[in-house]
């Protein structure tokens, strides 16, 4: 078995093993129907309650893909040490990561489907954890991916990877 790429792994089999994220992708089917996505208006935060520190909604632009956090948790903006809503994930993140960010986004959008990326990362608590994210797509008009719900889990690093 190989090692996991620092910081972007994916992995199409949506093998979650954080209860949040299963609950997250259980709500994100049950809104879904008989449809390829649902679309973000399906998507109730108070039916997330105990789930919204862990919660990311992602803007998806096209004709250039363009991501920007429409909405982070607050779990997530305490351990990342910073709240970047409303920001360009090209504003924030450098470019190795950025690409790798990116990577996993296409996939989805090409691939029309949920992914799970996992890896480790350092955070500015200086702390390394394994993460990982489930991102599930959203659609205004039932084709075109315009939105991402995501979960993200934070694990402290420890033997047992992913």
């Amino acid at each position: 078995m190989r090692a996991p790429n620092l910081w972007v792994d994916l992995d199409p089999g949506l093998n979650c093993r954080d209860e949040s994220l299963l609950a997250i992708h259980r709500y994100w089917l049950d809104k879904r129907g008989d449809r390829i996505f649902p679309s973000r208006n399906d998507i109730d935060p108070i039916d997330l309650a105990p789930h919204l520190g862990n919660v990311v909604l992602i803007d998806v632009e096209h004709a250039p893909l363009r991501l920007r956090y429409r909405l982070i948790g607050t779990r997530i903006t305490q351990v990342m040490g910073r709240d970047s809503t409303g920001k360009y994930y090209d504003e924030i993140y450098p470019e190795q990561l950025l690409r790798a960010i990116y990577v996993s986004f296409e996939w989805i959008i090409d691939h029309r489907r949920p992914l799970r990326t996992y890896g480790e990362a350092f955070y500015p608590d200086r702390n390394f954890y394994q993460y990982e994210t489930l991102n599930l797509p959203l659609s205004s008009d039932g084709e075109i991916i315009d939105m991402v719900l995501g979960g993200l889990a934070f694990h402290p690093t420890a033997a047992e990877r992913f």
